[in-house]
């Protein structure tokens, strides 16, 4: 699927641990890691929604969540990043 927004763009990808206790990227997260799902009503009033191109529904990207560090970095690194995890490349 191509949709707007970054993707194969060199930027520094940061994994962290949220206060939940799962794992996920923070900063300019590329859109390739992200999944596409329907925008709610603060991303189409905040501007961060786009128009699904087959069904011209809203549409947001989603950052997921993992729950280990190491699902993290393998789901940055199969989609071709190298993520930064407590400030070393991995």
């Amino acid at each position: 699927m191509s949709m707007l927004g970054i993707s194969g763009a060199n930027v520094s990808l940061h994994i962290i641990e949220f206060p939940s206790g799962r794992f996920g990227s923070v900063g300019s997260i590329p859109t390739d890691i992200c999944e596409p799902v329907l925008a709610d009503r603060a991303a189409v009033l905040g501007q961060r929604a786009f128009s699904d191109p087959e069904t011209n529904e809203p549409m947001m990207w989603k950052a997921p969540s993992f729950e280990t560090v190491e699902a993290a970095i393998a789901h940055a690194k199969d989609r071709g990043h190298s993520p930064m995890w407590k400030n070393e490349a991995q």
